[in-house]
């Protein structure tokens, strides 16, 4: 029997697709949209703060002033969870998270520049990426204006390359010893290429309609990745179910900004 495993029920129940129906003149969040942006910001706490504590280890003098930076951007990120009142409008609350965005860029840009010798930081630089445009998509909930849906779009696709680069270097751990499993490697690699190639067309500034013809090579790879997957159990390959329950929760998101009718490709692990 085929059942959804409990991580990523949590990640689809997570991932609020942002509906159709919403207008974009409200002026406030509804309480189950200021519900999702609350969590989201506990979630990106985590991950500075996690990120932070790898700093810590460093002896360095750039990675002190980085540490520092990084305890500024969670005192920031204590002040926006302050700022999420029941009252708040849609502007305030787009200018809180500009605000604090505008930090935490600054951070990773400083992250990035300590150089490739802090291999160690990258994965949490990575993480707190994800969760930053994690909570720009839930500040975004509940606006279809082309604006933002377009902003949106561009995040959730960066984040749906960085899934797809995990999921094929954590593919390469997991399964490079594993007899048999060298085809789903394989296709592992070509969805983290395909997924590559869309990113490029939508900064050209393809229109969406050729967007969603790009995506299509993104479909057929994800779903011949999740035909090679439906045989791993979740018990012997934890790690890469994960990373690929996180591809799949992003997948879903830009399939649905990009206005593509029908079933999608979705991951059904079997336990």
């Amino acid at each position: 029997m085929s059942i959804m495993p409990h991580y990523l029920l949590t990640a689809l129940a997570m991932a609020v697709v942002i509906p159709a129906h919403a207008r974009a003149d409200d002026k406030t969040p509804t309480r189950e949209e200021l519900a999702s942006v609350k969590e989201a910001a506990r979630e990106l706490d985590r991950e500075v703060e996690s990120l932070q504590d790898i700093l810590a280890e460093s002896d360095g003098e750039k990675e002190r002033t980085v540490y520092r930076l990084a305890d500024a951007v969670l005192t920031d990120v204590e002040g926006f969870q302050k700022s999420l009142k029941p009252e708040i409008s849609r502007d305030r609350l787009y200018k809180a998270f500009d605000e604090l965005d505008r930090k935490l860029q600054g951070l990773l840009k400083a992250v990035k520049e300590l150089g490739p010798e802090q291999r160690l930081l990258r994965r949490p630089a990575v993480k707190v990426r994800s969760a930053t445009d994690h909570l720009h998509y839930a500040v975004s909930v509940g606006d279809t204006s082309e604006s933002r849906t377009k902003q949106v779009l561009e995040r959730q696709t960066q984040g749906l390359v960085d899934a797809a680069r995990d999921l094929d270097k954590t593919a390469g751990y997991s399964l490079g010893v594993v007899p048999g499993r060298a085809v789903l490697a394989g296709d592992l690699h070509k969805l983290a290429e395909a997924t590559e190639q869309f990113h490029k067309g939508l900064a050209a500034g393809q229109d969406r309609a050729q967007l969603r013809k790009e995506f299509v090579a993104v479909n057929e790879a994800w779903e011949r990745a999740i035909q090679g997957m439906r045989n791993l159990k979740a018990g012997d390959h934890v790690h890469l179910l994960r990373a690929a329950g996180r591809f799949d929760r992003l997948h879903e998101r830009v399939y649905r900004l990009l206005g593509i009718e029908g079933e999608r490709p979705q991951l059904i692990i079997r336990t």
